[in-house]
């Protein structure tokens, strides 16, 4: 819960961060891809940090209902300051324990936070409660059991025009990101003790050509399953 009580400077360095050719080349890709599978209706951003995909989001469907959630105050003000002028609906708070109503939801995403959830089967499980039935949720997460060394060389192209402070933050950040997060079968694992158990594919994908992303789609079928297991795919 450390992040909770993260300072505004360090809300700003981190809306800093994200402005580079990259981040914002990943950040329009999801977005398209939320885009083209959500034409209407409510999504919620979980850990929406600093705002940027709800921003895009934004500029590709001035007519979806967006809503963003994150644990920080800092962020959730940093995001309106992102996002002024444009009607959203910004909260503090966690996704283990939410106030939305059951059902509200026509789609929720989130981006690389799932591995800094505490108690992340619960809050997989609140995610079920206020989606709408026969809707989806899609996370898109790094994993921890990719090539090291194909991931080196996207990395080094990746960031060669960035300038060298950026360059050298944002390859900490993700290093620290990558030791800490999930492999792809105790992704796995989690989801099967969860309301989506059977109900949920892993997609290996590339962002901003990193080979170090899963795309993970929870469906909601009318009855909470009680069977295991999703599936694996790769999809370049």
């Amino acid at each position: 819960m450390e992040f909770a009580r993260l300072p505004g400077f360090a809300a700003w360095l981190y809306d800093w961060l994200l402005r580079i050719g990259p981040v914002e080349t990943q950040t329009r890709a999801i977005a398209r891809e939320l885009a083209a599978r959500v034409r209407a209706g409510r999504i919620l951003d979980i850990g929406t940090g600093p705002g940027r995909l709800l921003l895009e989001l934004h500029r590709l469907n001035g007519d979806l209902d967006l809503f963003g959630l994150d644990i920080a105050a800092s962020m959730v003000r940093q995001a309106r300051r992102n996002l002024k002028g444009i009607s959203v609906d910004l909260r503090r708070g966690s996704i283990r324990n939410t106030d939305y109503e059951g059902g509200y939801f026509d789609a929720v995403t989130s981006v690389g936070s799932f591995y800094l959830w505490d108690e992340p089967a619960a809050c997989v499980d609140e995610i079920f409660r206020i989606l709408k039935t026969r809707c989806s949720a899609y996370l898109f997460e790094t994993y921890r059991d990719y090539d090291a060394a194909e991931f080196q060389r996207e990395l080094a192209a990746n960031l060669a025009t960035v300038d060298p402070c950026r360059r050298v933050v944002s390859r900490l950040a993700l290093a620290k990101q990558l030791r800490i997060t999930y492999r792809t079968d105790e992704f796995a694992r989690i989801l099967d003790g969860t309301r989506f158990a059977g109900h949920y594919a892993l997609a290996k994908v590339r962002l901003a050509c990193l080979p170090i992303w899963l795309e993970i789609t929870l469906t909601k079928v009318a009855e909470a399953p009680t069977g295991r297991g999703g599936s694996a795919v790769e999809r370049k």
